[in-house]
């Protein structure tokens, strides 16, 4: 049994091709009356806990949901 292997080598071209540079998408900050109550509570929760020196445990949460808390934590420091 012989098995033949062949190395496909790429072009010097696509080699030296530069990466394509990712444009940063700035996006305006969310108003405090735009977040939930959850995603208040869930920041309120998290600053508390970080306060204290604890772990805490963040559920899975869409993306909108997270960018809230994450103003919220945002906003409890710049007021604390």
């Amino acid at each position: 049994m012989k098995i033949e292997v062949s190395i496909i080598t790429p072009t010097a071209g696509f080699v030296k091709l530069a990466p394509k540079k990712q444009q940063r998408v700035n996006r305006p900050a969310i108003a405090i009356n735009d977040i939930t109550e959850t995603c208040k509570a869930r920041g309120r929760h998290i600053a508390k806990c970080q306060l204290k020196k604890q772990s805490v445990r963040i559920p899975a949460m869409r993306v909108s949901e997270l960018g809230q808390v994450l103003r919220t934590l945002e906003l409890k420091r710049a007021y604390a």
